[in-house]
């Protein structure tokens, strides 16, 4: 089996787990419907998705990604409530990713806008334009712009990212 056909099977038995966690429930039929799924969004995104933009990818290393952002979005909600009960500044700021792969970057600035408190001006290369909500005593520079909004998303993804 080629290189092609064992990835094909990890993202179907991937997108099965991520349907039967969604469906709450364990049977054959579930399964089954699982598997049906994940091969029609695989078909689905070969034919509409340029594949060839995420080739050096770690989808292992990826797998825990959506359940860490999940965290992170929780996690910026309350420290956002906090920021808007103790006085609040907003600020458009341009941050500077590290990450080479634009399938990754692209990712970044959609987690970003994911977590409360900041939205995606513009993603141009590796230079991100967000417009952001800081506590009025937080410097608003892009250094630490960078550091509170990319956080460990940037970190994670880094990881999940394989040299050229």
């Amino acid at each position: 089996m080629g290189r092609m056909g064992r990835r094909s099977i990890f993202i179907v038995l991937v997108l099965t787990v991520v349907w039967i966690l969604l469906m709450e429930e364990l049977s054959l039929m579930s399964v089954a419907m699982g598997v049906v799924t994940g091969v029609i969004v695989m078909l689905f995104s070969k034919k509409f998705l340029p594949l060839q933009v995420i080739d050096n990818v770690s989808f292992r290393k990826l797998a825990t990604y959506p359940f860490y952002l999940i965290g992170q979005i929780y996690v910026a909600g309350f420290t956002v409530i906090k920021i808007i009960l103790t006085g609040s500044v907003v600020d458009i700021v341009t941050v500077k990713t590290q990450l080479k792969n634009e399938a990754l970057r692209v990712m970044l600035a959609d987690s970003i806008t994911l977590t409360p408190g900041s939205i995606l001006l513009s993603l141009e290369n590796e230079n991100l334009t967000l417009l952001w909500i800081r506590g009025k005593d937080t410097p608003g520079d892009s250094e630490t712009a960078g550091e509170i909004l990319k956080g460990g998303l940037e970190k994670r993804l880094l990881k999940a990212e394989k040299d050229a």
